[in-house]
């Protein structure tokens, strides 16, 4: 039986991000813009056993520059932690950034022509609804077209300067983030199998790509791509950001022989936590990633997830 090396410590509520109100974002904010308040929690983890932590390119948010400074610490005394990199791709169209609510109107598009349900579940999705106007800002975006796909490309020298960040540490993991599914849906097999390469080159070996459209990238990364660890992806009873459909991402994560780590377990707060992990660890997961925003809530959330996992062991 996995126990507690099994579970990693998210990032998210480290960095100001709740998923579930602007109030709570902005406690958020307050409580870990302290290096003392966001080292308290990492201590409790690691009390916890906890060994591996996710963490977020520090030009990412205004908080994650302090919340690496913390687990470069951790990193120093303890000597044993691993980091887990979120790492976004720089994607581009040309010159121009992918526009991010005309790369969901792309996914809509082109999965709704197989997955029917996948128009309402996108707009009702209550991550994605975090998002100001995201109904009628997703509904206004045009999609991108075949002749965007061939002028896609990655920054490099973006991507250079947000893995520096990274590379002292020693780590072994990294994971490109949530545009893996743009290019695998462009099918643009090209760049992510150069970007693997470069990955390698930089010393990250255990490659796991952020995929929240695991019912379509899944199955085309294994079928074209080789080289690379695995996937996180988005499991929770409520099925929220598993796309085009909770069943077909189901479905790709018993079907992949390559390692599954979930994230997203407590669907942003909204799932209980002891009916989450029973489903959860239902999967034959390699790791699981929480998110919490206080000791107590790593407490809770914590032992809830190591019960479970004894009662199944």
């Amino acid at each position: 039986m996995k126990t507690a090396p099994y579970l990693i410590l998210g990032h998210m509520p480290f960095v100001g991000v709740s998923y579930q109100t602007r109030e709570r974002d902005e406690e958020y904010r307050r409580r870990f813009s302290k290096v003392e308040a966001v080292r308290v929690v990492v201590d409790a983890a690691i009390r916890k056993g906890v060994k591996i932590f996710a963490a977020a390119t520090p030009g990412s948010s205004s908080l994650a520059p302090l919340h690496l400074q913390v687990l470069r610490q951790v990193i120093d005394e303890e000597g044993d932690i691993e980091l887990i990199p979120c790492v976004g791709i720089p994607i581009r169209i040309g010159d121009q950034d992918v526009d991010p609510f005309r790369r969901w109107a792309t996914y809509l598009k082109i999965e709704a022509e197989i997955y029917h349900e996948v128009t309402e579940r996108i707009l009702g999705d209550p991550i994605l609804n975090f998002r100001p106007d995201w109904r009628r800002r997703l509904l206004e975006s045009r999609p991108y077209r075949d002749g965007d796909f061939q002028r896609l490309r990655i920054d490099w020298g973006q991507m250079e300067v947000d893995l520096e960040q990274f590379v002292d540490l020693g780590g072994s993991y990294i994971e490109p983030g949530s545009e893996t599914d743009f290019i695998a849906l462009a099918n643009r097999l090209d760049l992510l199998g150069e970007l693997i390469d470069r990955l390698r080159e930089k010393g990250f070996p255990k490659i796991l790509f952020g995929v929240h459209h695991a019912g379509v990238t899944i199955p085309r990364l294994d079928l074209e791509l080789d080289d690379f660890e695995g996937y996180l992806t988005p499991l929770n009873p409520l099925g929220v950001m598993m796309f085009p459909t909770k069943i077909s991402a189901e479905t790709a994560v018993r079907s992949t022989e390559k390692p599954i780590y979930a994230i997203k377990p407590l669907a942003g707060g909204r799932a209980k936590p002891k009916s989450a992990f029973r489903y959860v660890f239902d999967f034959d997961l390699e790791g699981c990633m929480i998110g919490v925003g206080s000791v107590a809530e790593l407490e809770e959330d914590f032992q809830i997830a190591v019960r479970v996992l004894q009662d199944i062991g």
